[in-house]
């Protein structure tokens, strides 16, 4: 997050960013050590979730369990891995066929793509749940153990994020476009690893002014569902577009070249926590 923010300070542009390496997978060694293999932590999660693993013939690298006395599988995604919606369809796959069959599946994952909250919501499954490991988990097993830990690990739903357009409008030497960004909510704050006084204090903040939340949002105004590509951001700091340097604004305004037909707008935003969520609007026409 402070490349980015450095690399737009410059007007560095046009500049890709990238996610490399595999942080979790090598701190899981270091904790697990070297040995360590990626069915050895999925065991750990579903026995923290109080997950049992299935048996060795029905199960796939050690990373589906059921919960005692329920027909719900639980699956544990791995480390090394975005959990999308190709996962998603996999686990009710597995929840359909395994063992002749689950009533639910409950999705563990510890990385996910942008826009998995749309993806959940397309699915418009019930018998679906997806839920995100703390990403603190490995530094607290370091510290505590397994055992240790038992009971006291909570895993929390996905944060999303809601963005509508204002306006789409020709004026003489182009496009004017203004996005609003209307509502975010975080995973729940159970899942960070906070004292009861500051996760009051989120609680807080979650409920009288989510959009606060909100440490970077940019918007690319013709998506095409592969590379996003920011021509407009803002966030925390930044006094370029307000004077208020603790919150970002809530209406990005952009001029634009004239494009016919109707544009497809990607809004992608990260949180204070660093959690990244993304919206698509699609079919957006010109106003007038």
């Amino acid at each position: 997050m402070v490349t980015r923010k450095r690399l737009i300070d410059q007007d560095a542009k046009p500049f890709m960013y990238q996610a490399i390496g595999d942080y979790q997978v090598e701190q899981a060694r270091s904790t697990l050590g070297r040995a360590f293999r990626v069915g050895d932590l999925a065991r750990v999660v579903l026995d923290l979730y109080g997950a049992l693993p299935l048996p060795s013939e029905a199960n796939v690298n050690g990373s589906l369990g059921r919960l005692p006395n329920s027909r719900t599988m639980v699956f544990a995604d791995s480390p090394s891995k975005l959990t999308t919606i190709s996962t998603l369809r996999r686990a009710q796959g597995y929840r359909d066929t395994k063992m002749g069959g689950f009533d639910k599946v409950v999705v563990l994952g510890w990385n996910f793509s942008a826009g998995i909250g749309q993806d959940i919501a397309a699915l418009d499954d019930g018998s679906l749940e997806v839920l995100v490991i703390p990403p603190d988990l490995l530094d607290r097993l370091k510290k505590k153990g397994v055992d240790k830990l038992a009971g006291s690990i909570r895993f929390a739903s996905l944060q999303y994020l809601e963005a509508s357009v204002a306006a789409r409008e020709k004026v003489s030497d182009g496009e004017e476009l203004a996005v609003d960004l209307s509502n975010y909510v975080l995973l729940s704050p159970e899942a960070i690893n906070l004292d009861d006084k500051n996760r009051a204090s989120l609680h807080q903040v979650m409920n009288k002014e989510p959009l606060a939340l909100i440490e970077y949002w940019a918007v690319d105004p013709d998506y095409d569902g592969e590379v996003f590509r920011s021509v407009w951001q803002d966030y925390r700091e930044n006094t370029g577009n307000d004077a208020d340097p603790l919150r970002v604004v809530t209406t990005a305004h952009l001029q634009l070249p004239r494009k016919e037909g109707p544009r497809r707008i990607c809004v992608r935003a990260v949180d204070v926590f660093g959690f990244e969520s993304e919206v698509v609007i699609d079919g957006v026409g010109v106003d007038r």
